[in-house]
Formats: C-alpha cells, sequence, structure tokens
C-alpha cells in the first residue's frame, strides 16, 4: 500500500512539471534493481510500464555502444575481412569512420524497439502457456529494467580504452548472467511463478530454438544428405564423361 501511494504521489508530481521526481524515481529503480533487486523488481513490476522499460533498453544499449566502440581500432579497419578489402575504399572507410557511433544509433533506434518487442511478445507468449496471469506491460517494464547491469559492459569499456585493463570479456560475462538473474526474477515477480517456472520461462525459446536445429541435423542425416548423395551417384553414372 505504501509502495503504490508513493507511486500515486510520483506520477501526480510529474504531471504537475517536476521532472525531477522522475530522474530521483529512475535512480531509485536503478540502485534497488542492482543492489536491492526483490524490493527493486517488485516496484518496477507494480509501478512501471513497457514503455519506461523501452526506454532504459535504449538508453543502456546505447551507452554500452558507445562506450565499447573503439575508433582507433577501426581506423587500421582490421575488421573487414580480407576477401572484401579489395572490394572496398579504404579512403571512403577512413573519411566515414567518425560517423559510426551516429550510424549505431540510427540502427539501435530503428531496431532496438522491434527487438525488445519482439522479445516482450515471446516471453509473454511462453509464460501464458505455462499459466502466467501477469500483464503484458509489467513484463515488459521488468526485462527492459532488468538490461540496468549491462552498464557495467560501458565501465568496462571505458577502462580497457584509456588504461591497461582489458577486462571486458569477464565484465560482459558477469553483466550478462547478472541481467539474466533479473530477467528470471522480474518474470517469477509478475506471473507469480516459482524459480523453477520462472527460469524455464525464460530459456524455453532458447531451448525450443537450439532442440528445432538438432532435430533438423538428425533429419538431414538421416534423410536429405542420403538422397543427396543418391542423387549424385546416379548423376555421375549417367555422365559419358
Amino acid at each position: 500500500m505504501e509502495d503504490q501511494r508513493f507511486g500515486r504521489q510520483d506520477v501526480l508530481s510529474c504531471r504537475k512539471g517536476f521532472p525531477g521526481v522522475m530522474f530521483k524515481n529512475l535512480l531509485d529503480d536503478f540502485f534497488d534493481i542492482l543492489f536491492s533487486p526483490a524490493k527493486g523488481i517488485g516496484r518496477v513490476a507494480r509501478q512501471r510500464g513497457i514503455w519506461q522499460g523501452l526506454t532504459v533498453y535504449f538508453a543502456v544499449n546505447i551507452v554500452v555502444s558507445m562506450a565499447t566502440l573503439n575508433l582507433d581500432s577501426l581506423a587500421t579497419f582490421s575488421w573487414v575481412p580480407h576477401g572484401l578489402v579489395p572490394f572496398s575504399s579504404l579512403d571512403f572507410l577512413e573519411k566515414t569512420q567518425h560517423f559510426f557511433p551516429l550510424l549505431i544509433f540510427f540502427v539501435q533506434l530503428f531496431f532496438g524497439p522491434l527487438y525488445f518487442f519482439l522479445m516482450v511478445a515471446i516471453q509473454n507468449f511462453v509464460t501464458g502457456l505455462l499459466g502466467g496471469k501477469g500483464e503484458v506491460t509489467s513484463l515488459g517494464a521488468v526485462l527492459g529494467y532488468a538490461h540496468f547491469p549491462l552498464l557495467v559492459i560501458a565501465v568496462g569499456g571505458v577502462l580497457g580504452r584509456y588504461t591497461a585493463f582489458n577486462i571486458l570479456g569477464l565484465i560482459g560475462l558477469v553483466a550478462f548472467l547478472w541481467s539474466v538473474a533479473l530477467r528470471i526474477a522480474g518474470i517469477k515477480q509478475v506471473h507469480g511463478f516459482s524459480w523453477g517456472r520462472a527460469s524455464l520461462a525464460f530459456f524455453m525459446p532458447l531451448i525450443t530454438l537450439v532442440s528445432s536445429f538438432i532435430l533438423f541435423m538428425l533429419l538431414s542425416i538421416v534423410f536429405i544428405f542420403p538422397m543427396l548423395i543418391q542423387a549424385l551417384e546416379d548423376f555421375s553414372g549417367r555422365t559419358p564423361f
């Protein structure tokens, strides 16, 4: 009741023209999500919406992308595949490398929301199959806010750029696992699942994708490859030379 009362007051204050309240709420959400996840996830699930989740998701992706973008390595063009070097203009690449941050921003602006809404839709469909009764707007909020730990990657990118410490890979792994744990906790909070069912709901799309790939490979080995081999043998037998 207390959280809901303060939530209504915050909304009324924001409508009266106090953006400082919104910024304070964002900071509170940030620190609670990272250091008191049970409290933070619960408040986000009750008081935040899918558009706020999208805003956090987009902002985190932009910050991480800009912090980990290394223009010095781009200047050497080592990222260009050797097979494409003869077909690429190095002069053009040198002139346009400073526009890469702007390009990344527009790519995130266009594809980021598409991926976010697709992710929320898939998770909402899976949780519905498992008996979830939560609101999709709450689910979108917790999935978006669960990306806050990825900001640690931005810190690792800055450290790797200006210091001799290059621990971006380790920091990225820790931040990713942290974010996954928060997303599972968010699904649990929104739908009232157990930890096991929430974990199953989160990993089910990946399990389905991997299972489909393995099934396709097995069917290919058992049926498609023998048919192709037989067709090649028949074709080579009919060839007069």
